[in-house]
């Protein structure tokens, strides 16, 4: 189980990340139609949602201010967004992500089988199994919404879902991480 649930959320991961891979900075923040969200900020709701969950919730660390995660909350209005700054670049927010990654890849690594059936949201009684599930089909309805958004946009990208064999997730990660860094200074406005 435990092994089939890291992986479940690796290939989810991959997509997000590879769904927005040779994005322009002026696409980051633009709507493909009136009153839609932005690709930048279905990111950081994205990556909100996996530290509290991975982050903030299973091993009481915050890394993304209380702030930040409002601004990308679920039940945030167009209009608040609209009229509030985010606190973070768009550089920011992908490299902060990138790092709350790592730890919660890192710290679920670490666990047994028996900790994924842990209750980690009572009220719900979600097991931590059942929350990365939850993540992981989180993020690969968005990455259906960013592939729609770019096409309005001009710039497709590449198609999803990828990444299901470990070496071709290997690939698209590998792709991307070349990507990033060798763009993101340009999305550090």
């Amino acid at each position: 189980m435990k092994e089939s649930t890291i992986d479940l959320l690796h290939i989810a991961e991959s997509n997000l990340l590879y769904s927005f891979k040779d994005i322009r900075p002026e696409e980051v923040n633009k709507q493909a139609i009136p009153g839609t969200n932005t690709i930048g900020w279905i990111l950081g709701h994205c990556f909100s949602h996996f530290h509290m969950v991975l982050s903030k919730t299973c091993q009481d660390i915050q890394i993304l201010s209380e702030d930040a995660t409002h601004y990308y909350r679920y039940g945030t209005t167009k209009e608040e967004i609209a009229s509030t700054e985010s606190m973070l670049t768009f550089e920011e927010l992908v490299d902060k992500y990138l790092e709350i990654s790592a730890m919660s890849f890192a710290y679920l690594k670490n666990l047994d089988d028996t900790d994924f059936q842990r209750v980690i949201f009572p009220e719900i009684e979600e097991t931590l199994e059942r929350s990365i599930q939850r993540i992981s089909l989180h993020f690969l309805g968005h990455v259906g919404q960013i592939v729609l958004i770019r096409r309005f946009l001009g710039n497709p990208g590449s198609s999803f879902v990828g990444g299901s064999h470990p070496n071709s997730r290997k690939m698209m990660r590998d792709g991307w991480d070349t990507w990033w860094n060798g763009s993101k200074s340009s999305f550090s406005y």
